[in-house]
Order: C-alpha cells, then sequence, then structure tokens
C-alpha cells in the first residue's frame, strides 16, 4: 500500500515515481545493508547497556549513569534541525550523508582512546572525556539523520513497514552477532581490558557502512526548494508546524510519551546489583533488546502498513506501562529479562513508527525539514528524561523512579488514543 505521501508525488509527478521505482531494489538493499553494519558498532556502543557500565566503573553517582542516555539523545536529537539546514534547497541527498558518515568515525575513535587509557589517567578526567567522546559520536550520529530519511522516504515507496522491518531484522541479526561478542568479552576480561577490545572492535568494523552509502542510486526530486539562510529556515519552522495540526499534535503526544523512556538506562545496572549478576549480564541484556527489536520491527512494520501508524504508539504506550509494572514487583533476574524485551519493542517502535509518521505527515519537498523539527522537538524530552531519572535514584529510590514510569505509560495511552493523529484517516488538515 502506498502512504499518504507518495500517492501525492505519483499523482504530480509520475516520471519521478518511474524513475525511482527502477532503483528500488538495490536502494532497498542497500540502505538495509548500510544501516545493518553499523549497528554492529553501535552495539558496542549502547547507551543503555555498555556505555553506563564503563560509567558505573569510573564513579557511583548514579546521575553520571542517567547521563548518558541524556547525552546521546540530546547529541542524536538537538542537532537535527542543522543536518536538515545542511541539505536545505538541495535536490540530492547521497553524498552530504557519505561525508557525515565520515566524521562518526571520530567519536568512536575517541571512545575506544578513553578505555585504552583508563587506569592511566585518574577516573574523574576518563569520565569527563568519556562524555565528550560520546556527545560528539551522538551529535554526528544525529545530524545525518533529516538526510538519510529523506532519502528513504524518497526511494523507498512502497511497503515501507516491510522496509523498516528487513532492515530491523538484517541490523538485529548483526547485532545480535554484536551482543554475543560483547557477552564473551566482558565475561573473559577484567575491566577495562574487556571494553578496550569492544571498543577497537566496534571502530574497526565501523568502516564497512560507508561503502553502502557510496553505492546508493539516486534521482533528483522534481520540486525544487528555494535556498534559505540559516536565519531564515529556522525562523519560518513555527510557520510550518502551524500549518499542519497533525504534526502539530503528533509532536506533543510522542514528547510526552518520550518521558517514560527515562529508567531505561538503569534498568541493567539496578537488575545486576539487586540479583548479584556478573558483568555479561550486560550483553545479555543487550543481545535481549536487539533481538526483540528485530522481531517486534517486522510485526510493527506489518502493523504500521496496512493499519496506520497510531495502533503502533498505542502499543508502545502498553509496552511503558508493562516495564513498570515488572519492575516494581521484580522478584528474579527473569522479570528484568522481559523489561529488556520491552525495551526492545521501544526502540522498535522508534525505528519504524517514528519516520513513517513524519513522512505520511510532512509535505513530500519538505521532508527534511519536518525530520529536522520532529527530531530537534524531541531533544530536551529526551535529554531531561533520563536525567530525572537519576536525580530521583538519586534522591529517593530505583523503586520511585519505576512507579514514575508506570505513571507516564497510562498517562501516554490515554493522550495517545485520544490525540495521536492518523493519517491514514486523513487527520492532517490545518
Amino acid at each position: 500500500m502506498l502512504s499518504t505521501d507518495i500517492q501525492k508525488i505519483k499523482q504530480d509527478f509520475p516520471d519521478y515515481i518511474e524513475a525511482v521505482e527502477k532503483n528500488y531494489r538495490w536502494n532497498f538493499l542497500m540502505l538495509a545493508l548500510d544501516s545493518s553494519f553499523f549497528s554492529f558498532s553501535v552495539a558496542m556502543l549502547s547507551q543503555d547497556t555498555i556505555i553506563p557500565y564503563f560509567v558505573s566503573k569510573l564513579t557511583e553517582h548514579p546521575a553520571y549513569i542517567g547521563l548518558v542516555p541524556a547525552i546521546y539523545y540530546l547529541g542524536y536529537f538537538f542537532p537535527q534541525l542543522i543536518g536538515a539546514f545542511l541539505v536545505n534547497g538541495r535536490p540530492t541527498r547521497k553524498w552530504p550523508i557519505f561525508w557525515i558518515a565520515a566524521t562518526e568515525r571520530v567519536g568512536i575513535l575517541a571512545i575506544a582512546l578513553v578505555a585504552q587509557f583508563t587506569g592511566l589517567i585518574s577516573n574523574e578526567l576518563a569520565l569527563l572525556i568519556l562524555m565528550i567522546s560520546f556527545l560528539v559520536f551522538s551529535v554526528t550520529n544525529g545530524l545525518i539523520g533529516p538526510a538519510y530519511g529523506d532519502f528513504t522516504s524518497k526511494n523507498i515507496i512502497r511497503n515501507r513497514g516491510l522496509f523498516f522491518g528487513f532492515n530491523g531484522a538484517l541490523g538485529g541479526l548483526i547485532g545480535l552477532a554484536a551482543s554475543l561478542i560483547a557477552t564473551h568479552l566482558l565475561n573473559s576480561y577484567d575491566f577495562p581490558i574487556n571494553l578496550r577490545y569492544l571498543f577497537w572492535l566496534g571502530f574497526g568494523t565501523s568502516f564497512i557502512s560507508p561503502f553502502f552509502i557510496a553505492s546508493f542510486r539516486e534521482v533528483p526530486f522534481p520540486i525544487q526548494t528555494k535556498t534559505e539562510d540559516l536565519k531564515t529556515f529556522l525562523k519560518t519552522i513555527p510557520q510550518h508546524i502551524r500549518k499542519s495540526l497533525g504534526f502539530k499534535r503528533y509532536l506533543l503526544v510522542r514528547s510526552f510519551m518520550n518521558f517514560g523512556l527515562m529508567g531505561n538506562a538503569f534498568f541493567a545496572i539496578y537488575a545486576i546489583s539487586r540479583f548479584g549478576l556478573d558483568s555479561g549480564a550486560v550483553g545479555v541484556f543487550t543481545m535481549i533488546i536487539l533481538l526483540t527489536q528485530t522481531l517486534m520491527g517486522f510485526l510493527l512494520g506489518w502493523l504500521g502498513d496496512r493499519h496506520g501508524y497510531k495502533m503502533v504508539y498505542v502499543f508502545d504506550c502498553v509496552l511503558f506501562i508493562l516495564t513498570g509494572v515488572l519492575s516494581l514487583t521484580a522478584a528474579s533476574p527473569l522479570a528484568f529479562y522481559i523489561i529488556a524485551v520491552c525495551m526492545g519493542g521501544m526502540y522498535a517502535v522508534q525505528r519504524v513508527g517514528d519516520a513513517n509518521m513524519v513522512f505520511e505527515l510532512a509535505p513530500p519537498e519538505q521532508t527534511s525539514r519536518f525530520i529536522g523539527i520532529n527530531n530537534t522537538f524531541m531533544a530536551p524530552v529526551l535529554t531531561i528524561a533520563p536525567l530525572v531519572g537519576g536525580l530521583i535514584v538519586d534522591g529517593l529510590s530505583h523503586q520511585a523512579l519505576f512507579a514514575t514510569v508506570l505513571a507516564v505509560g497510562i498517562a501516554a495511552l490515554w493522550l495517545c488514543i485520544k490525540y495521536l493523529p492518523d493519517p491514514r484517516k486523513q487527520i492532517i488538515a490545518a
């Protein structure tokens, strides 16, 4: 089934869609391979498990653990308007994607160097450099988002849910292999040697995916938007949001839902502490998240393709609620492994739902801009949420944090059902 944006483009520019169709299978495969192989490296830098584990070895303060996902989300989402500006007025996206991808490797290298020198420098200095390095990685990883998403929206013109499901499955299999390797390294070597091997492996394998990016085939988009300076580009954002009531509602509801992620960086560390698990549990937790993200990606892609992506977000809210209940009532490590399953589902929603919802709500010629607006708008919540989680743990307890996650999940479910737009029912008029 064609999504609403592709139906409009096909109606206005049938020759463009015909040309894009010729490259459909090739770009489908190249996009999937690029994303999937890079996921191997990303699995070695998980903001929910690996990096928090590293931080926990450098400091005893839980607030610093909460800072890890905060840095990731701030760095990944907030600069995306700049990423959208970088491709503003350009008819193609391929080479900006390639050069931004090349710079991503700088942050991975810096993190590997921090692990290499841990023990030779003070923990305080290592922690500071680690946070800065992780921020560099997150920012470069985020800048690519608008151009990459726009390229995907223009070239995956049908069966997008299937694409994201297949993409997630391939990435999940590779990520699963990465998590098995991570588990082996974390169990087989003492800190910090285990992380040194882990990060250098992630750095080395990160150089595979740029070859796939260079192989993308692109047809210039027929609508040429006017090139704007940065001031004008940013100044017109409120105007674009006001023109789309559906997009505005989506921004507000999705932002609140993201508060439900505040506990994700604490579940694995809490389980290790409470039940006396070994360090390898971090790798197992990562493996479960990736495997679930893979399987749920197919399910959610099928659901979204056929019934719209609002149902996908309702499912996401149910996962928040289940996570809160399980964390409050856990009597064994099994409960936290089920929580890892829920987390995998949440990330599958991010991967499959967020992109497709924006693709359908945005004007086709403004996809990069709307992706940038969406992701930058989400940045404050995604940054604040884990910081609030860390403060709750520091000031109260883990149980208080888990109760907060449950409350957010219940409220988010009500908001999602009542206010989240459904583009398939054309709730997109201003």
